[in-house]
């Protein structure tokens, strides 16, 4: 078996559903995690201990101004922050770029386990 994955990670989601099941799986994996519903919450967070995380799942329909929003804030805190945006529609050309630029990943809901892992994984790596 292998090692289980070490950090935390920031859950930035206002579905309570999706909260609970990506916090199911993160800590399964050996992940920390610290789960919010809102963005403003999500960057309060962030700002008290940047270091603290190894990565964010953001939803981009995030409450109350909006996932990208929310991101350019994030990343204003920690340029280095691994993303890993959610959405269950199409992202758009701009955001794809921005996310692309800080090495983020678009995981679209809805999405496997295997997937969530994969995603979070793979955003910490590349900024490692």
């Amino acid at each position: 078996m292998a090692a289980p994955d070490s950090g935390t990670i920031l859950v930035a989601d206002d579905e309570a559903i999706l909260q609970r099941l990506i916090q199911r799986v993160l800590e399964r994996a050996g992940f920390g995690v610290v789960v919010v519903g809102d963005g403003n919450v999500a960057l309060e967070v962030l700002a008290a201990d940047p270091a603290r995380f190894a990565a964010v799942v953001l939803d981009v329909s995030m409450p109350p101004q909006g996932g990208e929003v929310t991101l350019d804030r994030l990343l204003a805190v920690r340029g280095d922050l691994p993303v890993v945006l959610t959405s269950g529609a199409d992202i758009g050309r701009k955001l794809s770029e921005k996310l692309r630029a800080c090495g983020g990943r678009f995981l679209p809901k809805p999405f496997a386990p295997d997937a969530l892992l994969e995603a979070v994984r793979a955003a910490a790596q590349n900024a490692s």
